[in-house]
């Protein structure tokens, strides 16, 4: 987050720095961009004006000009046709940003630009990079390991992004520090204690590494434990929906 947040507080200049942020499926990049989010929210000025530092979007589903200013317009709740003409979106979206005074824009789901044709990512690219520069905007593309892939189709844009992993989760005391963080926002009357020697290695042997398989976890033993009428989530609970989990895995 701290990298994060040092791009927002980067001064204006005509090659702002840019990262991208890698990890596996469902361990935790969209979890940490939306919290970053959080700590930056859209604030209003003494005239009542939206002043939004950090914009975040979800990449469209394939690279096209006019679908990644519509999903940059969605994300900032502002009406618009989607079908509208690219150059229309272009402006509109232009606008938004400078009265918002945005400074960094978060691109979620980036590697679903490798779905087009090799022209159609290279003009996508293209288009982005175009937008960043004369916004003097930071940018952050964050997926799968394919955003490396993504990011290389334009060679001069790729120099300017430093790559952050997010590594699987080891059985060490992050690790338990990210169970007690779950636990805390656990509706249960008594301590359930997952960071415990027992519960936390049933939790690290079935979450597949993954902060969501950890969120898939405790999300289904807390709400099986509240259905149940238990005051905390018990070993023998925890074990019951481990393996229910891992069932349905399989399947």
């Amino acid at each position: 987050r701290r990298e994060l947040q040092d791009l927002v507080n980067y001064p204006l200049t005509t090659r702002p720095p840019c990262r991208a942020l890698i990890a596996d499926s469902n361990n935790g990049k969209t979890t940490l961009t939306m919290e970053f989010m959080r700590r930056n929210p859209t604030t209003l000025d003494a005239a009542g004006c939206p002043h939004s530092p950090v914009v975040w979007m979800e990449a469209p589903p394939d690279p096209d000009e006019g679908r990644f200013y519509s999903a940059m317009l969605t994300s900032l709740s502002v009406t618009h046709r989607a079908d509208a003409k690219r150059e229309r979106l272009q402006v509109m979206a232009d606008e938004e940003l400078i009265n918002r005074r945005a400074k960094l824009l978060v691109i979620d789901e980036f590697h679903a630009m490798l779905n087009g044709t090799s022209r159609q990512q290279k003009e996508y690219m293209s288009c982005i990079k175009r937008f960043v520069n004369v916004r003097q905007l930071s940018l952050v593309v964050a997926g799968t390991i394919d955003v490396t892939r993504a990011l290389a189709t334009d060679m001069q844009f790729v120099t300017r992004f430093q790559k952050i992993a997010l590594p699987r989760w080891n059985a060490n005391l992050e690790f338990l520090q990210l169970l007690t963080s779950f636990e805390s926002t656990i509706p249960l009357p008594k301590p359930s204690r997952l960071a415990g020697e027992e519960m936390a290695f049933l939790i690290f042997q079935n979450c597949q590494n993954t902060i969501g398989g950890v969120r898939d976890i405790v999300t289904a033993a807390a709400e099986l434990a509240l259905n149940d009428g238990q005051e905390r989530i018990t070993y023998k609970l925890l074990k019951d929906v481990c393996e229910k989990l891992g069932k349905r895995r399989l399947h």
